[in-house]
């Protein structure tokens, strides 16, 4: 996904006519393998469920840290609203993809916690 991310960042550098929204698909591919990753440190395997399923996961699994799904949610929904663009809308602005890139990044830099006692969390729990 570091890849993902570094793809995006020359895409939002280029300044194309298309490099914002390509760049914001990009980062949300990223952010969805952030959010993979994240559901698995708490033992949550998220398989074929969507976007916004695993969102409400991470909701759950991270209720005591409610930053984490926070950011998460907002830079999943904005990236969504700038890959998804209708013709009447405007293109997301390079200032704008920068800022989701950055929220993105930030929640791939946060060390996942690890579970007590080595112990996973299973969704029955919840």
């Amino acid at each position: 996904m570091t890849n993902l991310l570094t793809m995006a960042a020359a895409q939002v550098a280029r300044q194309s006519p298309h490099s914002n929204r390509i760049a914001a698909w990009l980062t949300r591919t990223a952010l969805e393998q952030i959010v993979d990753e994240l559901l698995r440190a708490k033992g949550i395997e998220a398989g074929r469920a969507s976007g916004r399923a695993r969102l409400a996961c991470l909701e759950v699994a991270y209720r005591d840290e409610r930053d984490v799904p926070s950011r998460s949610q907002y830079a999943w929904t904005r990236l969504s609203e700038a890959c998804h663009q209708h013709a009447y809308q405007l293109s997301p602005t390079y200032q704008e993809v920068q800022h989701l890139l950055e929220i993105v990044r930030s929640l791939q830099a946060s060390p996942p916690p690890v579970e007590p006692s080595g112990r996973k969390a299973t969704t029955d729990e919840h």
